[in-house]
């Protein structure tokens, strides 16, 4: 309930509300969108729309972009515990399996869970996750934008897209250097 009641209050409470002549109140509430994933629409998106109407009678927002969900390869909700979390930077540069499931022991989970999470990594990423650049990242993540309400992230698709991109790259220096 906590978390809910002041998420509600995140889009004015941030800006020094109650005082609404102060320079931050005026210039970014009410904001113009608010991006988010369907899940929390009930918990957190609703709960700023009531907060804003009864405490400021404005809408925090005019629009709402609703994005798919990041899952797994297998359609699984990424969980720590089941260690199947991927930070975009190691999509980006790259990442030992090792260094994946050091991470691991940088969190809160207790020592049998980083035990499950590390072997759920080491089936998944035998060799770790290959540097696929933000450009491949950028564009998987747009070409999945079309599965609808789920995004079952796969590494092996994102790498794919670095492929691509590094050939629309060759072949624009190709063009360039014959131009």
């Amino acid at each position: 309930m906590d978390t809910w009641f002041s998420a509600g209050l995140l889009p004015f409470s941030s800006l020094h509300w109650p005082n609404t002549n102060h320079e931050d109140y005026k210039n970014f509430f009410p904001n113009d969108v608010l991006e988010t994933g369907h899940d929390i629409l009930f918990f957190w998106v609703a709960r700023m729309v009531m907060m804003s109407l009864a405490l400021t009678d404005k809408l925090p927002f005019h629009t709402v972009y609703m994005h798919g969900i990041v899952r797994d390869a297998y359609g699984r909700k990424m969980s720590k515990s089941l260690g199947n979390v991927i930070d975009p930077i190691w999509m980006m540069n790259g990442i030992t399996l090792k260094e994946m499931q050091d991470t691991l022991k940088l969190g809160n989970l207790v020592e049998k869970e980083i035990e499950k999470a590390s072997q759920g990594m080491a089936k998944e990423y035998k060799d770790g996750i290959p540097e696929c650049g933000a450009d491949a990242l950028r564009y998987g993540l747009l070409a999945y934008t079309l599965q609808g309400r789920f995004i079952n992230l796969d590494i092996k698709r994102v790498f794919g897209w670095r492929l691509f991109c590094n050939k629309i790259w060759n072949a624009v220096k190709f063009a360039l250097s014959n131009y």
